[in-house]
């Protein structure tokens, strides 16, 4: 059942731009629809913003996020009363509170701080941090390139000094085991990182 997350705040608080980068991260292990206010409205030629047009507009974005079939629909919208939220049901909120008003009235007017929300970025810099929490909270946590790296080479220390101690048992000549182990090093260092990164791309069965 494909779960519905919103990402709302004001026109201009950074909805789309954060979008972009969670659908990535998610993408990497999942089917995931992107729904953006702006694009669903140029799409079906709907430019009305009275109530009755913003109330059909959360009912159209819903709709498209359950007919996707994905695991994930995004769907970035301003949705600015708690009636509209509450008609979306979204799975998880991300509420976008980064500007104090947006750069339209009637919708600075009619908007309601949300009174449920799962996250809320109040800086820009915190747009990675919440992305991060998210994956993690959803358990699609995958490892950084760095995490990667430092995993390899804890990994390789552990394994050279193995190759080290069993070549020199078995040749007894400390030189020759040193050679063996300090070749091995570089190379499997570099087959562990690449071994990892590939799993990171194969999607959760």
């Amino acid at each position: 059942m494909t779960k519905r997350i919103l990402v709302m705040g004001l026109p201009g608080a950074g909805k789309t731009t954060f979008t972009q980068e969670l659908v990535k991260r998610l993408m990497l292990k999942h089917t995931v629809k992107w729904f953006n206010a702006d694009a669903v409205r140029k799409e079906f030629d709907d430019w009305d913003f009275t109530p009755e047009g913003r109330m059909r507009q959360v009912y159209r974005m819903r709709n498209m996020a359950d007919e996707s079939k994905a695991d994930f629909a995004v769907c970035d919208f301003v949705c600015p009363t708690e009636e509209y939220r509450a008609v979306f049901e979204a799975d998880i909120v991300i509420w976008l509170d980064t500007i104090p008003a947006g750069r339209f009235a009637d919708t600075n007017k009619i908007f309601e701080q949300p009174t449920r929300y799962n996250y809320r970025i109040e800086n820009w810099k915190d747009n990675d941090k919440t992305i991060d929490s998210i994956i993690f909270d959803l358990g699609l946590h995958t490892e950084s390139h760095t995490r990667s790296i430092l995993k390899a080479v804890s990994w390789r220390v552990l394994g050279t000094v193995d190759t080290f101690l069993l070549s020199w048992v078995i040749t007894g000549e400390w030189h020759l085991a040193a050679a063996i182990g300090g070749t091995e090093v570089v190379t499997k260092m570099v087959l562990y990182y690449l071994h990892e990164r590939a799993w990171n791309r194969v999607r959760k069965r």
